[in-house]
Formats: C-alpha cells, structure tokens, sequence
C-alpha cells in the first residue's frame, strides 16, 4: 500500500509530489497517476520513494490534484472507505462527500505553488466527526509550508489570496523588471534585483511578525525616493486594485463551485 497517491501530474500535483516526497519523515511511498506517464514519471524520477501507477491502487491517502470539472470522475472511482484530500479550486466538502463512495474521509485543501520549495501556504477544512484525516493533512501540508484550518464558508476568499497569492506576487516582479529595463538595466539585471528585493522583503514581513503599514513607513522617509513611489501607487488606487482582484477571483471560485455542481 502506498503512503500517498498523488492523483493529478499538473503544476500543483507535482508541486506537492515533490515537495511531501522529497522532505526528511515525509511519505516514504509516493504514488503518481496521471493521463500522461512521462508526465507522472518526470515527477517520481525526483522522489526516492516515487512510483507511476496507471490505475488507482491501495493507498493509505488519496490526494485528488485534478481540474474541478475532473473530481466528481475521480472521486466516484475510489475504494469505499478512503481517506482523501480535495484541492480541487471552488468544490465544497457536500459536493465532494455526495460523489465520493460510502464510508470515505474528504478534507478540502487549498495549497499555493510555492509548496515545492517548502515555504507553501495551505488552507485546510472538514467536517469529519473525529478529525483524524484533517490531522494527517496538517502533518502532510506542515511537510511544505504553513498550514491554517479555516471555516468553509471563507475558503473562496482564502483560494483567491494565498492560492493565487504567488501569481500577483510574480506579475510584481515582471512589473519591477520591465520598470528596470524601460530606465536602462539589462534584462538579467533587473530580474536578479527584482527576485532578491521580492524574497528579502517577505523574510523579513515573516520574521519580523510587525504591522506591514510599520514595515514600510521604516523605509519610507519623509520626502524621499520611497516616498515618491509609494505616492503614486496610492495616486494609482493599487489597494484599490487589489481588493478588486481579489473580489473578482473569490466570485470566480464561487462560480467554480456552482458549475462543478452542475
């Protein structure tokens, strides 16, 4: 029997695989199954302990990492009785038990990308009486990352912060590195300085454990070049901006769920 069975090769499939597979008292039996082997065996050639199966075989967890329109295919496939972990975007916990075969254990997931270097943040709930597989997804998401329990009914707002949190992240990079070229850095250059400010700047947000607001006005001097930026974000409405990004993704992941449902 497999420790974990990694069913879904995508982006976040694989990020998961790799990042439980390969962290020291991780699984030691990870299983990928996926539409495209060479897909399924680029990801378990990484992993000490990985397999490709072309089938579902015993495992003690099922981690379901494929498209919402594809869970209610996979769930009904499962063995009675299974242990499973949903991070299928917008699908709620009654859609995935009403699919799922009798007897079996669902927690919803959502997990960010940057699981696979091991700083992911993940979101987690279930309505399981005793609590026992939403302890072992907390000990599983611990393996890459931060993991916080949250009521359902805030879990699309969740999704649309930190699940999609890295892309907003990395659309501010191509901005900043575009902004350096535009004024005369190379390329490389302004990519290097734009990922090295990004990363020290979260550090130091993670470590620090202060408001943002007072991060920030340390760096920001009274007339000065920071100073100057800051006005024209603000100038710009980019809180604005924000809040309206993250509106329209939650109402996406609402959409998702009612489609899913269909």
């Amino acid at each position: 029997m497999h420790d974990l069975l990694v069913v879904g090769g995508g982006v976040m499939g694989a990020a998961l695989a790799l990042g439980m597979g390969g962290s020291q008292g991780g699984p030691r039996s990870v299983a990928i199954l996926d539409h495209n082997p060479e897909k399924a065996h680029a990801i378990a050639s990484r992993l000490p302990g990985g397999v490709v199966v072309n089938k579902l075989e015993p495992a003690k967890i099922y981690l379901l990492a494929v498209k919402p329109h594809h869970i209610r295919g996979v769930l009904s496939t499962l063995p009675p009785h299974s242990k499973a972990i949903s991070i299928a975007a917008g699908v709620r916990l009654d859609q995935l038990r009403a699919w799922a075969p009798a007897g079996c254990e669902i927690v919803r997931a959502m997990p960010n990308t940057a699981c696979e270097v091991g700083a992911g943040v993940t979101a987690v709930c279930s309505e399981d009486d005793d609590g026992s597989l939403l302890t072992a997804a907390q000990e599983l998401f611990a393996l890459v990352g931060d993991v916080f329990i949250v009521p359902e009914k805030q879990f699309d707002v969740v999704s649309a912060m930190s699940g999609s949190g890295p892309a907003y992240v990395f659309l501010l990079i191509e901005a900043m590195q575009e902004a350096g070229i535009t004024l005369g850095l190379s390329a490389s250059l302004a990519l290097d300085l734009a990922r090295a400010t990004v990363r020290g700047a979260g550090l130091l947000a993670h470590a620090k454990r202060e408001d943002p607001r007072n991060l920030r006005l340390a760096v920001t001097s009274p007339g000065g070049m920071t100073a100057a930026a800051i006005a024209v974000f603000e100038e710009f409405g980019l809180r604005h901006q924000t809040l309206e990004a993250i509106r329209s993704a939650t109402q996406r992941a609402q959409a998702l769920s009612e489609r899913a449902g269909q």
